[in-house]
Order: structure tokens, then C-alpha cells, then sequence
């Protein structure tokens, strides 16, 4: 018999938010003997900066030292948090639209099933940064399982370090 699910691939941006996340990711994948693959999509598009500053001596090179230093760090996390799953994890580091990329990958790599964490965003929030999760769901090649922040993830702000957009 073949399993309805082979291939998991956990879209993550390292916030709290993703935390939930990344434990149902191993919980599904190990119960399942499931493939799992781990996606961030660095958005270096995100990096908006007051149009003064682009008039400032040295500023591009300043940018472009912070946008390298930040997609690094986002290797680095992506790369420790594979390895805490304690077995061989593939990771996925793109750079792009988060909801199109994540999008594209999960066709690409025909994966069964999406995991990501939503930060449950309302109103103007909501309205301003968009939902990456909300695309995803929308738009996504097969089942997405979307998991809501705990109660104290909601009441903490994001402190990612590789992520300058949230859902």
C-alpha cells in the first residue's frame, strides 16, 4: 500500500509563530515515515528604507553588507534547525516572494503535504502585511496544514532574525 503522504515540506520564517509549526512537522513526519524538507524563503525585497538614504554616501554598500549578513544567518538558522530534527533533513533556502515561492516549491518538489505556522494576524495588520499563509492555502498544489500561534505567541511580537515580512 502506498501512503497518502510521502513528502512533508515545512515552510518556516523561524518566528514563534513557526515553533507549533516545526513540532508537527516532526510529529507527522516520523509517525508517517514520512520525507521531510524544510523551506525558507529569504525576502531581501522586504528591506524597505526611507528614499533620503538612498542619497547617502555609502549606503547602497551599507544595504548590500546588512541583506548578505541577514540571508547568512538565515542559512545558519535553517541549517541548525535541521539538524535538530537528529535525523538527515533537506533544507530549501530560496529568495523571492514567501507565498509564490513556497507555492512554487511544494509543485516543483510534489510535496504531499505543506506545513507552516500562521501568525494569526486581524485587521490592519492583516490588511498591511498581507497573510503568506492565506496565499498558500489558496494556491498551493496540495493540502496545506496551517498552524495558529499559541496564546503566547500571539501576545509576543516577531523577533525574526532572517524575515523582514510576516504573514
Amino acid at each position: 500500500m502506498n501512503p497518502l503522504i510521502q513528502k512533508i515540506i515545512l515552510a518556516t520564517d523561524f518566528s514563534e509563530a513557526s515553533q507549533d509549526a516545526i513540532i508537527y512537522a516532526k510529529c507527522i513526519s516520523g509517525s508517517l515515515a514520512a520525507e521531510l524538507k524544510i523551506l525558507h524563503v529569504f525576502e531581501p525585497g522586504g528591506w524597505m528604507v526611507p528614499s533620503p538614504y538612498y542619497y547617502t554616501p555609502g549606503f547602497e554598500d551599507w544595504v548590500d553588507a546588512s541583506i548578505e549578513n541577514t540571508r547568512q544567518k538565515g542559512k545558519e538558522a535553517l541549517k541548525t534547525l535541521a539538524e535538530s530534527f537528529g535525523t538527515h533533513t533537506e533544507t530549501i533556502f530560496i529568495e523571492g516572494d514567501p507565498g509564490k515561492e513556497i507555492v512554487r516549491v511544494a509543485a516543483e518538489q510534489n510535496a504531499d503535504l505543506l506545513i507552516l505556522g500562521t501568525h494569526g494576524y486581524t485587521g490592519w495588520n492583516h490588511l498591511t502585511m498581507g497573510s503568506i499563509a492565506e496565499y498558500v492555502v489558496r494556491h498551493s498544489p496540495c493540502p496545506v496544514l496551517t498552524i495558529k500561534p499559541t496564546a503566547a505567541s500571539r501576545s509576543e511580537t516577531h523577533t525574526s532574525p532572517v524575515s523582514a515580512r510576516n504573514d
